[in-house]
């Protein structure tokens, strides 16, 4: 698509460029002008680079009527801006993960006057979860670890009855998720500019006779720490009673099984074929079993 404007013009329109029409190439009347700024209205760092048309690194801001290329890069956009001949510039939109429109303002001039081209660069596709590996020889598991789900003192120092006292040991109980990774933010809105909303789910292993399988259960990626339903009976009861003249402190435990893995996640986009990948550790603590200690309390 080609827009005409003259080097000192009025005024002109906001000129949009999307993933469907990424390239807009703007015609000058003249060539008495040169490629001075780029600004993107973001809060994030960017990797410039310049080049000449035969892709040799030159610096920036060009000469008068110097031709070259300017490269900007980060996390979630890339574009580039070329000054492809005396009276023609060209912007090429390669990347914008942004949820919302990102404005761009190129500023061209000489001498003696400067312009100012502002462009919107709309938001392009997403990246999709490729695969996941797991690093099965790293596998750790610790299966004899207590977590005190609640506690309660019973003082029934008098009386020569003794007390009953139903407890619930699930009715709190969650298989807690935790992806370790301390170079990432972990910041749901940051993995929403990567994957779109909803975050993609991943398949996580299950435990099986003290050994990983993968089944069917799922978490979700992009956010660190989850908590995941059990199996367990919520409403599960067990009778505890203190005796005639007793004074203890309840204290009920759950039973959890511990693992870590390390894992890799690899992750693509179709539209731009550029790939990613993500490494840390998955940590999981998923309650199997139940316990209460009733620990003897002094006078005091």
């Amino acid at each position: 698509m080609f827009l005409l404007m003259t080097f000192f013009p009025e005024g002109h329109k906001e000129i949009t460029i999307s993933e469907i029409d990424n390239i807009k190439e703007i015609d000058f009347k003249s060539d008495n002008w040169r490629l001075i700024n780029v600004f993107c209205e973001t809060s994030y760092s960017y990797t410039i680079k310049s080049y000449d048309l035969d892709g040799s690194l030159i610096n920036s801001p060009f000469d008068e009527r110097e031709l070259g290329t300017v490269h900007y890069t980060s996390d979630y956009i890339d574009f580039y801006v070329e000054k492809v001949s005396g009276n023609r510039l060209k912007v090429t939109l390669n990347e914008n993960l942004h949820n919302e429109n990102a404005e761009l303002l190129i500023i061209v001039g000489n001498e003696y006057k400067e312009e100012y081209i502002k462009m919107v660069l709309a938001p392009t596709s997403k990246y999709q979860i490729d695969s996941v590996v797991y690093d099965w020889d790293k596998f750790e598991i610790y299966e004899s670890n207590l977590k005190e789900m609640e506690s309660l003192i019973v003082n029934n120092d008098k009386s020569s009855s003794p007390l009953t006292i139903m407890f619930y040991p699930f009715r709190k109980s969650t298989h807690e998720i935790s992806f370790n990774d301390p170079t990432l933010p972990w910041d749901k809105e940051i993995f929403s500019r990567l994957f779109g909303i909803p975050l993609p789910e991943i398949i996580i292993p299950d435990i099986v006779d003290s050994k990983p399988v993968l089944n069917e259960t799922k978490v979700t990626f992009g956010i660190r720490d989850q908590q995941l339903k059990t199996n367990l009976d919520t409403e599960f009861s067990a009778e505890v009673t203190i005796g005639g003249f007793d004074n203890r402190k309840i204290s009920v435990f759950n039973l959890v099984r511990i693992y870590t893995v390390p894992y890799s996640l690899y992750l693509s986009n179709t539209k731009t074929g550029k790939r990613r990948s993500f490494t840390g550790e998955l940590h999981s603590e998923e309650p199997i079993d139940y316990l209460i200690h009733k620990q003897v309390l002094d006078e005091n």
